[in-house]
């Protein structure tokens, strides 16, 4: 007998000669029973190195399957590996800190990297301005899903850099 032929349109599925049985189908190790989002609450640390950037997308998938919050998966994995090749550029070697929140019906990303405030006016807008550059299609992606997104000024009290972003749930 020979093998059927793969189509090369994954939108084609071809028909099995064997139809799958209860026993031989694929069932996810975890399915939320009644998945709440409120409770959506998660902070970790990585490396400032690019090679981070999947570590964390493998991490936020976990957590937004887990949540059950779907719908907004593939724009918060962009933005999520955006911000951590972006804190890897401007802090290398440095930890960064990602953190995932929801919070009136959105969904609040915020990621940390140490890299410090300058002291002259003109380096800090120009380092403000090479950042912003630098998160070009993470301000498209937030844009395109009507969220919001900012780089927060270091004050005395604390170092660092701050960009957070807020991605509404479609129908929220």
């Amino acid at each position: 007998m020979l093998p059927t032929p793969t189509p090369l349109c994954p939108l084609i599925t071809p028909t099995p000669s064997n139809p799958p049985t209860l026993a031989t189908t694929h069932r996810p190790a975890y399915t939320p029973r009644s998945p709440e989002p409120s409770a959506l609450s998660y902070s970790f640390t990585v490396p400032g190195d690019p090679r981070s950037a999947p570590v964390v997308r493998a991490t936020v998938r976990s957590v937004l399957r887990i949540h059950g919050i779907s719908a907004i998966e593939e724009p918060v994995l962009s933005v999520a590996g955006e911000l951590i090749a972006c804190a890897a550029r401007f802090a290398p070697g440095q930890e960064i800190y990602h953190s995932l929140r929801w919070c009136d019906g959105a969904l609040r990303i915020v990621n940390w990297d140490a890299h410090h405030a300058h002291s002259d006016a003109r380096q800090a807008a120009h380092c403000t301005a090479c950042r912003k550059r630098a998160l070009l299609l993470l301000a498209a992606v937030v844009h395109e899903c009507r969220g919001t997104w900012g780089i927060s000024k270091p004050g005395a009290a604390n170092e660092g850099t701050r960009v957070w972003v807020r991605l509404p749930l479609p129908d929220a």
